[in-house]
């Protein structure tokens, strides 16, 4: 048996202390519940970077990243050096003189027939050919003086592209020239037959520069048309 301890007080009795009260035990943990597993994360495709490439492909695609905004930033460069080597420029240059020489021409051929006026039957009003062929020259002029100023301007500004209406343009006026001065070929030569002096001299003059005009304008045209079409492919 346990013995007891007995303990005295001041006043001499005896007394057994008790002992302290047992605390329950402390109540057990909670269950946790059951742990489910996490799902599995989604596949993330992977992207190639391209500054991180290794090899020559590393290159390949570096170059085309950069390039990319060069190249559609340089499209008109492109164009207006379509050949390399400055073939374009040549092209626009040859165009350019022949603008320049079809509006001297034709501004000389317009002048002989305005001065065909000395009366009588020596009168261009007289007849419907030399009026046709004064109307032609003069709208050649204005034609090609304003397109080898326009084609001047835009080769200054590394901009000369061609466009469908110098072809079409260039097509129509080499047109009118030629009818003009085949119109009025036969009859100036039923003159000269008959006579020659200052008229008959001056309007055959101006018939061959309409067709040196009309020359000018139809390569003009030619080359128009080339530009025109290696433009399509860029």
């Amino acid at each position: 048996m346990a013995m007891q301890m007995q303990v005295a007080s001041p006043d001499g009795h005896h007394y057994v202390p008790r002992s302290p009260p047992l605390l329950p035990p402390p109540p057990p943990p909670p269950l946790s519940p059951p742990r489910t597993p996490a799902p599995a994360p989604a596949a993330v495709k992977k992207q190639k970077s391209p500054t991180y490439t290794q090899g020559s492909d590393a290159h390949a695609v570096a170059l085309t990243t950069v390039s990319a905004p060069a190249t559609a930033s340089s499209r008109d460069d492109r164009v207006y050096h379509d050949d390399g080597g400055g073939q374009g420029q040549v092209l626009d240059g040859i165009i350019l003189v022949l603008r320049a020489g079809a509006a001297l021409s034709a501004f000389v051929a317009m002048a002989l027939v305005a001065s065909c006026r000395h009366g009588d039957w020596m009168d261009f009003l007289r007849y419907q050919e030399y009026r046709y062929l004064l109307g032609a020259s003069v709208v050649a002029f204005m034609y090609s003086a304003v397109q080898a100023l326009r084609k001047y301007r835009r080769m200054r500004r590394g901009a000369a592209h061609a466009s469908f209406f110098d072809f079409a343009g260039d097509q129509a006026v080499a047109y009118l020239l030629v009818t003009a001065a085949a119109a009025a070929l036969p009859i100036t030569i039923r003159m000269r037959t008959a006579v020659v002096n200052v008229f008959t001299d001056a309007i055959a003059a101006s018939i061959v520069l309409g067709f040196l005009a009309f020359a000018a304008l139809a390569l003009s045209a030619m080359l128009s048309g080339c530009k025109l079409s290696r433009q399509a492919h860029y």
